[in-house]
């Protein structure tokens, strides 16, 4: 090759190169629309948005083909993405290519990019308006569910105006100022006035104002009240993992069961409802590569969405949003074995799982376990064989050494306990069929592209395409009949904002 056919082609790779460098927000601008005919066609009565957070294409396939196996039955998401309008969603942030929950929720609720980590808030201090504020000043109903804690990003970007997610005590005021009807899921610290900075109570405050406070699952069984706050867990907690509900470890209620009372709640009001109701543990399974916790809680979620698919099909008035955040973990089913023969038997294990990793290390694990206890409570609560060496790899990781053991790319995969402990608990030292063939690529979220479907009132069976996050706003602000736009800003502005230049 000569040299100026050299010099040609790498002028030809630099400007495909500076292309590719502007494409996540060009590609998130010119798909943030609907293709025509897809969407609402006039507005509806009830608007519930299901998110799935930290999931993708490959849980799907794996949580389907286990269903199937353990369950009997299909999935419901198999059914809604045949009967509704679906498409592929592109989960960008402004200044990301890889977005975090925050951002995530904000672009659902606001139809704008925000930073990663702030929630409906642009980085130069200003506010967005939110669907459940339009919602509002319409006159209906509107409401948050979540298995996460309530003042968790994905609810929370639906209210809150913050610059982090992590104003938690922030965003628990801004709820009770905000009026929402229904707000159920865990984490009791930003509204505990032994834990909150300015020592208000906050439970009390809510029921001042009119809320029914319920702590318990008989609780929120037995409630009665139009105006619902309901906080399942202490401190910082999440509403536990479905395999840790399901084994009879915690009383907490299940989604299907909060769900199931919100939508009973907001159906009350004369305007109609918003609600948005969220599988938010799916996202945390991912993030410590806890493949047990992870399929049971794709469980939970679609017992809900069998439940929000009931309520849905027996009217006319209601349109049902799903969509995924973002993809976590990067976690694949792999075949392997002569023919790929022991992949299914690997992920039927799945139905053997009487724990979370999550609970083990809390609740079960002494603070320095021996390899013999690692390898008893892992046969009890796992039925999974742990010998050494791994056994005693393990018991040093529960120990507090996780020095020389870690895998995959550094800025990839976390180091910490729950991460390390699921790792080297995924190899199988005999080669055997006897824990799930799935793999993980990082500890971390990922750039994957996720599902998205509309289905009920106003719509046909049809193809989104590929959609921007931003989209499902329009989506929303359509089906209320109203006509908004949040202000915008540039990348340029957003960096300029953050670095204080």
């Amino acid at each position: 090759m000569d040299r100026r056919t050299w010099l040609k082609l790498g002028a030809m790779a630099g400007a495909a190169a500076a292309t590719q460098a502007a494409l996540p927000h060009r590609l998130g601008a010119s798909a943030s629309r609907l293709p025509p005919g897809a969407g609402p066609r006039s507005p509806v009565r009830n608007i519930i948005f299901l998110a799935y957070d930290g999931t993708g294409y490959e849980d799907f396939a794996t949580a389907d083909f286990v269903a199937r196996k353990v369950l009997g039955r299909t999935l419901h998401y198999r059914r809604l993405m045949g009967i509704g309008e679906s498409g592929v969603m592109i989960p960008s942030s402004l200044l990301s290519w890889v977005t975090d929950s925050a951002a995530a929720t904000t672009t659902w609720s606001t139809g704008r990019k925000v930073v990663n980590g702030a929630l409906s808030m642009y980085p130069d201090g200003r506010e967005l308006t939110t669907i459940l504020e339009l919602a509002k000043a319409r006159g209906k109903a509107t409401g948050l569910v979540t298995t996460a804690r309530t003042t968790h990003a994905t609810p929370a970007g639906w209210v809150a105006k913050v610059a982090s997610r992590d104003f938690e005590q922030d965003i628990a005021l801004q709820y009770l100022a905000s009026g929402t009807d229904v707000i159920l899921g865990g984490g009791s610290a930003p509204y505990d006035p032994s834990v909150r900075e300015d020592g208000r109570d906050l439970f009390q405050e809510f029921g001042a104002a009119g809320y029914e406070v319920v702590r318990t699952k008989e609780a929120l069984a037995g409630s009665t009240g139009s105006r619902l706050l309901g906080v399942f867990t202490p401190g910082t907690q999440h509403v536990a993992y479905e395999v840790d509900r399901r084994s009879g470890r915690d009383p907490s209620p299940s989604l299907v069961e909060m769900t199931r009372t919100a939508l009973e709640r907001l159906d009350g009001c004369t305007n109609g409802f918003v609600l948005q109701v969220e599988a938010g543990r799916i996202d945390h399974a991912n993030h410590q590569n806890d493949a047990g916790a992870l399929f049971w809680d794709w469980v939970a979620a679609d017992e809900a969405l069998g439940e929000i698919l009931a309520f849905v099909e027996g009217r006319d008035d209601t349109l049902l949003i799903h969509a995924c955040d973002h993809d976590t973990g990067g976690g694949v089913t792999f075949g392997w074995g002569s023919q790929y023969s022991r992949t299914d038997p690997s992920l039927l294990t799945l139905e053997n799982r009487g724990a979370s990793h999550e609970y083990l290390i809390r609740e079960v694990f002494s603070e320095a376990p021996t390899p013999a206890e690692v390898e008893a409570v892992c046969a009890e609560y796992l039925n999974i064989p742990v010998e050494a060496p791994i056994s005693a790899e393990l018991a040093a990781i529960l120990s507090g050494d996780r020095s020389g053991i870690r895998w995959g790319h550094q800025n990839a995969v976390g180091g910490d306990t729950l991460v390390q402990f699921s790792q080297r608990l995924s190899h199988s030292p005999r080669n055997q069929a006897d824990r799930p063939a799935i793999s993980f690529a990082t500890s971390n979220h990922t750039a994957g592209f996720v599902p998205v479907v509309l289905y009920g009132a106003g719509l046909a069976p049809g193809n989104l395409g590929m959609v921007d996050n931003t989209a499902l706003f329009q989506v929303m602000t359509a089906a209320l009949g109203e006509d908004f736009q949040n202000p915008e800003m540039t990348e340029e502005e957003a960096r300029r904002a953050r670095d204080g230049a």
